[in-house]
């Protein structure tokens, strides 16, 4: 190898150092950890914003997290909030899915479900959520924006 061969050799090795190997086949660049504020899209397409606040950290391929909500009205600018842990959560790709159960807000009932899918574009998800209680299903469009932490 003559000194011209070794110095292209080393600055490929240079710049694969810098802007890394490809990403592998089943791997993502998206990563779904920090602080997201949930959006709900009502039935006229409306956003309305929600007391709504999912915290997600990926570690390998596990996803956990928490879901935060309002459960009384705001008295004195405070609202009482519940944050509950998500279950069943996947993320593949840019794909998110998990589900959350919350119990009645008043009195004694049984718990809803709540399925949400959706996908990751860069501080943006967007899906649906789909909530199953007392034997009735809907769904609904949901979105959430990264909080710069």
């Amino acid at each position: 190898m003559n000194s011209q061969q070794s110095i292209c050799l080393a600055t490929a090795v240079l710049v694969l150092g810098i802007v890394g190997a490809p990403v592998r086949a089943g791997e993502s660049t998206v990563n779904p950890t920090g602080t997201w504020k949930l959006t709900i899209v009502t039935t006229n397409n409306q956003s309305q914003p929600t007391a709504q606040t999912l915290k997600l950290k990926l570690d390998g391929a596990t996803l956990t997290g928490t879901l935060s909500y309002n459960v009384g009205p705001v008295v004195s600018g405070k609202a009482r909030t519940s944050e509950l842990p998500i279950t069943e959560a996947k993320f593949q790709g840019n794909e998110i899915s998990f589900s959350f159960t919350h119990p009645p807000a008043v009195g004694k009932g049984p718990n809803a479900d709540y399925h949400y899918q959706g996908s990751i574009s860069g501080d943006t998800i967007k899906g649906t959520f789909t909530t199953e209680w007392t034997g009735q299903s809907r769904m609904r469009d949901w979105e959430a924006k990264r909080v710069n932490e």
